[in-house]
């Protein structure tokens, strides 16, 4: 991410003052204008030139190449789109709508404000092949031609898929009756989801809108355990409006404050009964095989009622991402320690601890869960000491909640996701820091009793620090501050820095640097090792089970020719998530935060409705060179 700087726009290309009443509309309906007629006489190098020359990007989400790519550098981009504009039969122009806007905006990027003058226009086309509604924006720039003359290019072209024109979007279906599971031992379904949280329930919704039924598979006991069984003080650190569900946004009484763990699970159980989707708990997938010839899957799993059999012509892994395998680092001697060692995972409350005895606990990691166990520890009266083992990315909660921010989100949910999602990663990604590095210039001073009471911290002035990065590539690792740094700034929680934890003591832990430090109980906040799908989806499949013929693929071949998942790929595109598999037929991904979720289920399953009508294309995985 890091090799994308934005682009410079020279100060003076142009006057704000004049970008006023219907200026900027005429200038973006110019551009859209030379490109229309760019396209319609399949010109390529007309088409390259209504690119910015210095950085171009192409987003697509569906529209054209019924996958997800960003592609980039305006020749690459020419020879795609009239490549794809040709496979999907678009021969109308683009139609601009209403929404045309001119944005003087100041980023911070490498230490200097920068300015980034630009129009965004949002327009609608439509494709024949097959027949779909879509929708797109271009972000334009000004730049200057050989003459001074100044004239805006496409910065940043986005396309997205809307409408299927075979079944659009119909949310009566959701108040329909769901399926009859109750006593059967063996049914079948357009689509299996394994999971039932909330990267589940929304793709189960948005397939019921599409007339697709699926049936999702849930390990645990309780609608909503997936919040449920978690930490008691568990709460979401982002403003609630980011976080709402298709179709049913949360209540307005807990809009002002952040998500706990009951609100969250609360809103699974409301949303699967209100919209009557299908849901089987307490299910063990024994074994899952497909059918390569037959294109069929077979699940099989266990209930406290006996064994039942699931056919489905799709299958979907929604099982979340790193939330499986818990991260424990190897320490030796643990059999030593006469105290409570245990993984976040398994924490639940200070009041469990104080039952064994805790008077003192050990918080290993310095991330989200971390300081949330560490308040929860200190609030009950433990004595409470933090292992920062390196160095912590940290802001404060305004950062996310301001109106430049995430807090855009409490001003409009589609609007906000219009305008986040049209943005390639890399963009996003520049810009978030850019955003939080100006709001933290602010402030320099911010967390230095943090520092001085000896914890690492970074603040969002560094020039490493980038909460996309954290969140894509390392997939966590950062704290959004909500309060806990008053603990230790105030000395009143105990900080250990810059060292490892290597061995057990009867009595607590032995570090890199040789100290030992004393506690009853020691709670590892280290995260999870499955950000990558691969390495847990032969286990969530039924593991090593028997295959009852050769000819089907198991649980290991399955995974074995999954894609990577989390993490970016050469594109900026994030990997094996949302979209087909590249050696896996009708297997799809299902995850991320809950932003992706309410997004990316409906490109999920507008892939998986065309694949059921016999008229999802296929995926356009060519980068074409530039035509001279």
């Amino acid at each position: 991410m890091a090799e994308n700087p934005l682009p410079t726009v020279t100060p003076g290309t142009v006057d704000p003052g004049h970008m006023v009443g219907g200026e900027p509309a005429k200038q973006a309906y110019a551009a859209l204008s030379r490109f229309n007629a760019a396209l319609a006489a399949q010109d390529a190098k007309a088409v390259e030139g209504c690119f910015l020359a210095e950085q171009a990007y192409w987003k697509d989400n569906l529209a054209l190449t019924y996958h997800l790519r960003t592609l980039t550098t305006s020749g690459v981009i020419a020879a795609a789109l009239l490549e794809t504009r040709k496979l999907r039969g678009v021969v109308e122009p683009l139609e601009p709508t209403d929404a045309c806007q001119f944005n003087p905006v100041m980023v911070r990027w490498a230490r200097t404000n920068t300015s980034m003058n630009f129009i965004d226009c949002g327009f609608t086309f439509r494709t024949n092949n097959p027949p779909a509604t879509c929708s797109g924006k271009v972000i334009l720039l000004p730049a200057k031609d050989g003459n001074g003359m100044v004239q805006w290019k496409i910065w940043i072209l986005s396309t997205r898929l809307r409408n299927l024109d075979v079944h659009p979007e119909n949310e009566e279906l959701l108040r329909t009756p769901g399926k009859q599971l109750r006593g059967v031992d063996a049914f079948e379904s357009d689509v299996v989801i394994i999971g039932g949280g909330n990267s589940a329930i929304t793709l189960a919704a948005r397939l019921k809108t599409l007339g697709v039924e699926s049936v999702m598979v849930e390990r645990n006991a309780g609608v909503g355990d997936n919040w449920s069984l978690r930490y008691d003080s568990l709460r979401f650190h982002v403003p609630t409006s980011f976080c709402d569900l298709p179709y049913m946004p949360y209540e307005e009484s807990l809009r002002a404050g952040f998500l706990s763990r009951d609100d969250l699970a609360n809103q699974v159980k409301r949303y699967i009964e209100e919209f009557h989707l299908n849901l089987i708990t307490e299910a063990r997938v024994t074994s899952t095989t497909y059918d390569v010839a037959a294109k069929r899957w077979t699940v099989k799993f266990q209930t406290p009622s006996g064994e039942t059999t699931a056919i489905a012509k799709h299958l979907v892994q929604a099982t979340g991402v790193g939330s499986q395998k818990p991260n424990l680092p190897a320490i030796a001697e643990e059999s030593i320690y006469n105290g409570v060692s245990i993984h976040s995972a398994q924490y639940t409350n200070p009041i469990a601890l104080k039952e064994k005895g805790v008077k003192s606990a050990i918080i290993v990691g310095s991330a989200n869960t971390a300081f949330d166990v560490l308040e929860d520890c200190h609030g009950s009266g433990l004595e409470t000491t933090m292992v920062v083992r390196s160095p912590t990315y940290l802001f404060p909660v305004t950062y996310i909640t301001h109106p430049m921010s995430l807090g855009a989100y409490d001003a409009g949910v589609a609007a906000a996701d219009e305008l986040l999602f049209s943005l390639p990663v890399v963009v996003d990604a520049a810009l978030g820091k850019g955003l939080l590095a100006m709001f933290a210039a602010a402030e320099p001073d911010r967390y230095s009793s943090l520092i001085a009471a000896g914890f690492p911290a970074l603040d969002s002035a560094h020039p490493d620090c980038a909460l996309m990065h954290q969140l894509l590539e390392c997939g966590g690792g950062h704290y959004i501050d909500v309060g806990g740094t008053a603990l230790i700034a105030e000395g009143k929680a105990g900080v250990k820095s810059n060292v490892e934890p290597v061995a057990f003591t009867e009595t607590g832990l032995r570090f890199s640097d040789g100290s030992t430090l004393d506690a009853d109980a020691v709670i590892w906040c280290t995260g999870f090792r499955d950000l990558n799908f691969r390495n847990v989806a032969a286990d969530i499949l039924g593991g090593d089970g028997p295959r009852e013929d050769d000819a089907m693929l198991g649980p290991q071949e399955i995974a074995a020719r999954m894609d990577a998942t989390w993490g970016i790929d050469d594109e900026g595109e994030i990997r094996g998530v949302w979209k087909r598999q590249s050696q896996l037929d009708n297997f799809w991904v299902m995850g991320g935060y809950t932003q992706q979720h309410r997004w990316h289920s409906w490109t999920l399953a507008l892939q998986i409705k065309a694949a059921l009508e016999g008229i999802l294309p296929d995926a356009y995985r060519d980068t074409p060179v530039p035509m001279l």
